[in-house]
């Protein structure tokens, strides 16, 4: 009789026990390496860095072009622009990320030199999302992205 008090007591402590639940690691977007990356695309001048970034159906908005294939965004807005951008920088507004999808508002600005000289200092705001390819490669999928006109 005593060991089966002893042994329900025991069966009642081992079972009565919270073990702690493991938690499964989500590994989110690197968005901050992912900005880094477009930012130093641009600032390197590095139009295949900046054309790879995007899929092959991307789409990208701005306030004078809509493109809507890596080819045409590549064509149309990166090599007309890339050699403007220099000393591109970001500051975060929002950012997401899960295993698979990611995204980031933030505020711009460049510098625009002509001949060693400051010619303008764009600025604006702009939304990035980006998807993780079968490959792992995380790629832009959209990207708003829109000029501050300045205040005079």
């Amino acid at each position: 009789m005593k060991n089966i008090l002893s042994l329900s007591a025991l069966t009642l402590l081992v079972f009565s026990c919270t073990r702690p639940v493991a938690e499964s690691v989500v590994a989110k977007a690197p968005i901050d390496s992912l900005i880094t990356n477009w930012g130093n695309s641009f600032n390197n001048h590095d139009s295949a860095a900046v054309g790879n970034l995007f899929t092959a159906n991307a789409l990208l908005i701005d306030d004078d072009f809509i493109g809507t294939t890596t080819d045409e965004i590549a064509t149309k807005w990166i090599h007309p622009n890339i050699k403007m951008v220099n000393h591109f920088k970001s500051s975060t507004l929002q950012e997401w990320s899960g295993t698979d999808r990611a995204g980031y508002t933030g505020k711009y600005e460049f510098d625009v030199i002509v001949n060693d000289s400051v010619v303008a200092k764009p600025s604006g705001v702009y939304t990035v999302n980006w998807i993780k390819t079968d490959k792992g490669d995380w790629k832009i999928t959209t990207a708003d992205i829109h000029s501050i006109p300045i205040k005079k």
